[in-house]
C-alpha cells in the first residue's frame, strides 16, 4: 500500500492518502446539505478516507436534485461538514456545475444548452444560451464559489463532462453556435475558460481547483485525444491543480457508471492521453474496490488519484479495516448498481444492496451496535442472503445464534444468478457474510432441514424465517391474469434455475424462447447463457420493453449489447400462449393474430413462490417468529440483506 497510501499535493491542498470519492448523486440532502447528508459523508471520513468531492451543486437555472446554490441552510451545513471531518484528516472539494439540455430550468421553462440540442434524461429540446444568460451563469458560478469559501471547503471541482453544459459548450457534437462561443477550438473553449479563470481569480491561496472531463464516446464527439488537449490548455493557463478523468454521457449513461459485467479499471485506458501529456495529478476511477487495485493502477504510473465511491458505499471503513491488517473485512461492492444509482432513479435517494445503513447513519451505522444485556437463542432457518445477514448482526449483537440450512451450501438463490453470465460478482457478498458468521461463531448446520417438531425440541426464544422462494412453473402470467399458459408439464419447459444449474452437457437445441415476467435480470441471465451456448433466442415479454428494472440499474443497454452478437429476437406487449413440441404460440396482448416460433427449449421466468412451509407450521407456536426476505414476497437482494438485517438488529 505505499503508494495509495502516500500524501500528494493538489496545489495548495495535501491529501493524507490517494483514496477518493467522486461527486455522486445522493437525493440525502433535498438540495442543501442537511444532517443525513452530512452523516453520510462522516462516516466515511472516520474510515480513512483521504479527499471527498461532493455531489453537483447545480447553479443557476439547473435544478437536478443534487446540492443547488442558494439552498437554505447550505453554508452552515459545510461548516458543520468540516467541523465533523477536519478531525480524521479527509479533505472535502465542491463540484460545481450545470446539467445544460439535461433538465428544463426551476420554473419550468426550457433547459439551457450552447444550442437547440436534445438531452438525453428527459428528451426536452434546449434553448440556446444569449449573452444575458451567459452572464446569469456566470454570476451563478461565482455565487457557488462564494459559498464553498464560506463554508470553509478545502477546494473546488468544475464539472466539465458527462454531456453537461460545459461539455455541451466544448464539444463539436452539440455546439452548433456561430458566434465566438461555437465553431472553432478556440471559441468553444472559450467560456468553460472564462469560468475557469474567475473561479481561480476568487478562489484563496489555500484552495484547490479542478476540472472533471470525459470523452463523451459518442460519434462526432469529444475523444480521449480532446480531453488530453483541453486538459492541456487548461494547464499550460494555470488554471487548475488536479484532472479528474471519467468516460461517458447521459446518452449512454451506462459507461460512466459500469455494472458488474465491468472489470475493475475499465475506465482507465481512456485516461491513457491524458496520463502522458498533462503533468499534473490525474484521478481516475473505474469500478474499483479495494486498496490493492488502486495501488496497483499508482504503481503502473497510470494514474495519481483512484475513486473507490461506490467501494465506500458498500463499506465505509476500507481503509480502516486495510490499516488494521483485515482487508478481508471489508464489505465488498457487487457493481449491481440497483441500491445507488438504482435508488436515485426510482425513489430519489441512493440506498445499497449490500449496506443497509446508508442514508441511515445516524441509527444504522455498525459502530452504534451494542452487546445485548439479555443473549437469546435465535434460530435462524435458511442460509441465504438474508438469513446471513440475519446471523451475522444477531451474533454482533451478542445473540446465541444457530443457523440451519438444507442444503449442503450457505448462499441461497444466489447459488443460481452468480451462475450466469457475466454475474459471478454477485456472489461475492454471501461469500463475505459466510466469512463473517463463522467468525463471529454462529453454530452453522448444513444439510438441515427443519421443520415446527425440530423448532420445539430446540426451543429458541426467536424464529426467523429466511427460506426464500422457488420457481413458480404454474404458467401464470402476471399481466395477462385468467390465462394460463397451456402445455407447461412438457420435458423441454425449464425455469432458469433448472437451465443455469444444469450441470450435463445437455443440448438445448438451436432455438429457445424465454418468458420473462418479472423485467429483472432472472429472464436476461437465461437469455445470455442460451446465446452463449449458440441457441437463437426469441425473447418473449408482457411488459413494454426490454427488462425494464434493469434501466435503473445502467444494465439493460449493455445486456442488450451482448445479446446482440447472437441469434436474438424481442417481442414485447405479448404473453405465452401454448407450448407444443418443437414449437411456442406467442400472443399479443393487445389482440391480433397470434405468433408461432420454433423452440426447443422453453425458458419461463415469472414471479417466484415463497417457501411457507416453516411460517405455516409456526401458526401455532408460542415464540417470537419474524419472516425475512423472498419467503414474505420474491423481491430483490437489497431487501432480503435489509429485513435480515432489521430482524437481528430489533431482537429486544
Amino acid at each position: 500500500m505505499k503508494y495509495v497510501l502516500t500524501p500528494i499535493d493538489l496545489g495548495p491542498v495535501t491529501l493524507p492518502n490517494r483514496v477518493v470519492r467522486t461527486g455522486h448523486g445522493t437525493g440525502l440532502g433535498g438540495g442543501t446539505m442537511n444532517d443525513t447528508l452530512i452523516d453520510y459523508h462522516v462516516a466515511r471520513a472516520k474510515g480513512g478516507v483521504g479527499l471527498t468531492i461532493l455531489e453537483l451543486l447545480s447553479v443557476g437555472s439547473s435544478v437536478y436534485p443534487f446540492l443547488y446554490q442558494g439552498a437554505p441552510g447550505l453554508v452552515e451545513g459545510y461548516r458543520k461538514l468540516m467541523e465533523l471531518s477536519r478531525p480524521h484528516g479527509m479533505k472535502i472539494f465542491q463540484q460545481i456545475g450545470h446539467l445544460g439540455n439535461e433538465i428544463p430550468q426551476a420554473n419550468g421553462s426550457p433547459p439551457w444548452s450552447s444550442s437547440d440540442s436534445v438531452g438525453a434524461l428527459l428528451g426536452v429540446q434546449a434553448e440556446p444560451m444569449g449573452k444575458a444568460e451567459i452572464a446569469q451563469l456566470k454570476q451563478a458560478y461565482a455565487d457557488g464559489v462564494n459559498d464553498c469559501i464560506a463554508g470553509g471547503l478545502d477546494g473546488v471541482e468544475l464539472h466539465m463532462a458527462h454531456g453537461y453544459l460545459m461539455q455541451q459548450f466544448m464539444s463539436p457534437l452539440h455546439n452548433q453556435r456561430t458566434d465566438e462561443y461555437g465553431g472553432s477550438f478556440e471559441n468553444r473553449m472559450r467560456l468553460p475558460l472564462e469560468l475557469l479563470s474567475m473561479v481561480r481569480e476568487m478562489l484563496p491561496t489555500h484552495m484547490a481547483l479542478g476540472v472533471r472531463l470525459s470523452p463523451e464516446l459518442l460519434p462526432g464527439g469529444m475523444t480521449s485525444d480532446d480531453v488530453a488537449t483541453v486538459a492541456n490548455l487548461f494547464h499550460e493557463r494555470g488554471l487548475i491543480d488536479f484532472v479528474n478523468l471519467t468516460i461517458g454521457t447521459d446518452y449512454n449513461a451506462h459507461k460512466i457508471i459500469g455494472a458488474m459485467h465491468e472489470p475493475a479499471g475499465y475506465e482507465v485506458p481512456h485516461s491513457a492521453p491524458v496520463r502522458a501529456g498533462v503533468k499534473l495529478p490525474i484521478l481516475v476511477t473505474g469500478r474499483f474496490r479495494t486498496l490493492e487495485e488502486a495501488d496497483q493502477v499508482i504503481k503502473e504510473g497510470a494514474a495519481d488519484l483512484v475513486a473507490l465511491t461506490r467501494a465506500h458505499i458498500a463499506d465505509p471503513d476500507i481503509v480502516r479495516k486495510t490499516l488494521a491488517g483485515r482487508p478481508e473485512d471489508v464489505r465488498p461492492c457487487i457493481g449491481c448498481n440497483h441500491g445507488c444509482i438504482g435508488g436515485l432513479v426510482t425513489v430519489g435517494r441512493i440506498g445499497c444492496t449490500v449496506n443497509p445503513a446508508i442514508g441511515m447513519e445516524a441509527t444504522l451505522s455498525e459502530d452504534l451496535i451494542e452487546p445485548t444485556k439479555a443473549p437469546k437463542t435465535v434460530l435462524i432457518v435458511g442460509g441465504g442472503p438474508a438469513g446471513l445477514e440475519a446471523a451475522r448482526i444477531a451474533a454482533t449483537k451478542g445473540h446465541r445464534v444457530i443457523l440451519a440450512e438444507a442444503s449442503s451450501q450457505l448462499g441461497g438463490a444466489v447459488n443460481v444468478a452468480r451462475r450466469a453470465p457475466r454475474r459471478m460478482g454477485i456472489g461475492d457478498i454471501t461469500e463475505w457474510l459466510e466469512r463473517e458468521v463463522y467468525r463471529l461463531g454462529v453454530d452453522v448446520r448444513l444439510g438441515t432441514y427443519v421443520d415446527a417438531s425440530d423448532v420445539a425440541d430446540i426451543a429458541p426464544d426467536v424464529v426467523i424465517v429466511a427460506t426464500g422462494s422457488f420457481p413458480r412453473m404454474d404458467g401464470r402470467q402476471h399481466l395477462s391474469p385468467g390465462t394460463v399458459t397451456a402445455g407447461m408439464e412438457r420435458r423441454h419447459v425449464v425455469s432458469s434455475h433448472d437451465l443455469l444449474l444444469e450441470n450435463s452437457n445437455r443440448d438445448w437445441g438451436k432455438r429457445a424462447v424465454v418468458y420473462d415476467d418479472t423485467g429483472h435480470y432472472e429472464a436476461v441471465a437465461a437469455a445470455e447463457f442460451l446465446i452463449e451456448k449458440g441457441v437463437g433466442v426469441t425473447f418473449v415479454t408482457g411488459l413494454s420493453s426490454f427488462a425494464p428494472k434493469l434501466e435503473p440499474s445502467l444494465s439493460a443497454e449493455p445486456a442488450l449489447e451482448r445479446l446482440a452478437k447472437g441469434d436474438f429476437r424481442l417481442i414485447t406487449y405479448a404473453r405465452l400462449s401454448e407450448i407444443n413440441e418443437g414449437k411456442a404460440t406467442i400472443a399479443h396482448r393487445y389482440g391480433g393474430a397470434p405468433i408461432e416460433v420454433d423452440a426447443d427449449t422453453i425458458v419461463f421466468v415469472s414471479h417466484n413462490m415463497g417457501n411457507r412451509d416453516l411460517i405455516d407450521g409456526l401458526a401455532d407456536w408460542s415464540g417470537q417468529v419474524i419472516a425475512v426476505g423472498d419467503v414474505r414476497s420474491p423481491r430483490y437482494l437489497q431487501t432480503a440483506i435489509r429485513e435480515g438485517h432489521l430482524a437481528a438488529r430489533n431482537i429486544a
